[in-house]
C-alpha cells in the first residue's frame, strides 16, 4: 500500500477514513433536510446551492444528525445558483464551517478560497478538490494534472465526476484508478447511462466515496439513491 497515502488518510477525520467507501448522501431539499436521522450513511452532503432556496436559510442546519459536508457548487460545474458572486459563496461556506466535517471545492476556483480552505484546515475539517466533466471523459494526463495541483494547495481528498460513454471509458477510469500511484484519497464516479456501473466498480476498487441521494431528487444525471448504494456494496 502506498504509504504516503496511507499516512494522509490518517490525518482526515473519522468519517472520511478506511474502510472506503464512505457513504455520501446527498440532500438538496428542505424537506428531506428536515427528516434526516442518523444511520442512514456516512456523511450528508448538504447543498447550498440547490434549487429549494430554502436549503439556504442558516438556522436549519444547526442540528444534523451526521457528519456533514459543506458544498456550494459553482454553477459551472453543475450548481443550481447560476447569479452569485464568488465572495458570497465562500461566506456560505464559511458560516456553517464550524459544524462541518469536510468541505467541497473545485480545483478550478482554489485561489477564490484559499482564506476559507486555511480555516478549514485550522479547523481539523477536511477539504475535498473536485473537478466534473459533463458529457465527456477526461484523460489520465488531465487526472494527473487535478491531483497534482490539489495535492500541492494541501487538499485531503480528490473528488472526480464525469461521463463515460462506454464500457471503454469505464474502464480508463479504472485503471487510472488502481494503476496510478495517487498521493490523495480518490473519490471517482461516473454520470449518465454508465452512472450505475461505473459508481460501482469503482466504489469496490478504491474509490474512497461513493455519493447517493437521499430522499426522492438526484442532484447528478444517474445519480443513485444511498440504499441502492449499500445494495450495491453488499452484494
Amino acid at each position: 500500500m502506498n504509504q504516503e497515502l496511507t499516512k494522509r488518510d490518517e490525518t482526515l477525520p473519522t468519517p472520511l477514513r478506511r474502510p472506503w467507501p464512505r457513504i455520501v448522501g446527498v440532500v438538496s431539499r428542505a424537506k428531506e433536510w428536515k427528516q434526516l436521522r442518523g444511520g442512514e450513511c456516512d456523511l450528508v452532503e448538504l447543498r447550498l446551492d440547490a434549487p429549494d432556496e430554502a436549503m439556504r436559510d442558516f438556522s436549519l442546519h444547526t442540528a444534523c444528525p451526521l457528519p456533514l459536508l459543506l458544498t456550494f457548487r459553482h454553477a459551472s460545474e453543475g450548481g443550481y445558483c447560476k447569479a452569485i458572486s464568488e465572495e458570497a459563496r465562500v461566506q456560505s461556506v464559511r458560516r456553517l464551517l464550524p459544524l462541518a466535517t469536510a468541505i467541497d471545492w473545485e480545483i478550478a476556483r482554489l485561489a477564490s478560497a484559499r482564506d476559507l480552505l486555511s480555516e478549514a484546515h485550522a479547523r481539523g475539517v477536511a477539504c475535498i478538490a473536485s473537478a466534473h466533466f459533463w458529457g465527456k471523459t477526461p484523460e489520465k494526463t488531465q487526472l494527473d494534472a487535478l491531483e497534482k495541483t490539489a495535492c500541492a494547495e494541501g487538499m485531503n481528498v480528490l473528488k472526480i465526476a464525469f461521463t463515460p460513454h462506454d464500457e471503454a471509458e469505464v474502464n480508463m477510469g479504472l485503471s487510472w484508478l488502481t494503476e496510478t500511484k495517487h498521493a490523495l484519497p480518490v473519490a471517482l464516479m461516473g454520470m449518465g447511462a454508465f452512472a450505475k456501473e461505473s459508481r460501482s466498480i469503482y466504489a469496490r476498487h478504491g474509490s474512497c466515496l461513493m455519493y447517493g441521494y437521499l430522499g426522492q431528487h438526484a442532484t447528478a444525471p444517474g445519480q443513485l439513491s444511498v440504499a441502492e448504494c449499500r445494495c450495491l456494496l453488499n452484494r
